[in-house]
């Protein structure tokens, strides 16, 4: 498994305050990022956990993309309608897939880009930044 930077970027962000950690299930490694601020309303909550999926081939400069939400949610009552991928089991929990990415000519750049920018970047679909990726 190539992900050894992976693990010392989540290393290097838990030193510095930022709530996080690597969780393995079965092959697939993730990032766990603790509370997330968001608005309350239209979210039920001020604060929400995701779950980043990151590849096997990060090492060797695969990007990340996307995000799980933790279940259950509530966004103005109802659902999102990005929130509509697969749901998984990961450590004890069920989250579900937000179809939420780069927009297009602006994808993640290993060498610019890191797990830290990624959070922001989703921390981004809470509060309906990106016109590729608005809430329609």
């Amino acid at each position: 498994m190539q992900i050894s930077s992976a693990k010392a970027e989540v290393e290097r962000l838990a030193t510095t305050g930022v709530p996080v950690e690597l969780l393995i299930e079965g092959a697939q490694p993730y990032v766990l990022a603790r509370g997330l601020d968001t608005p309350a309303p239209p979210w039920d909550s001020a604060s929400r956990d995701i779950l980043i999926p990151v590849p096997l081939a990060y090492d060797l400069g695969t990007g990340l993309d996307g995000f799980y939400i933790a279940l259950p949610y509530r966004f103005e009552g109802g659902e999102h309608n990005r929130v509509n991928g697969q749901t998984v089991k990961v450590g004890g929990r069920e989250w579900r897939g937000v179809s939420w990415h780069y927009p297009d000519g602006k994808p993640f750049r290993p060498s610019v880009d890191n797990i830290e920018s990624h959070i922001v970047h989703c921390r981004g679909f809470f509060l309906h930044r990106g016109a590729v990726n608005a809430r329609n």
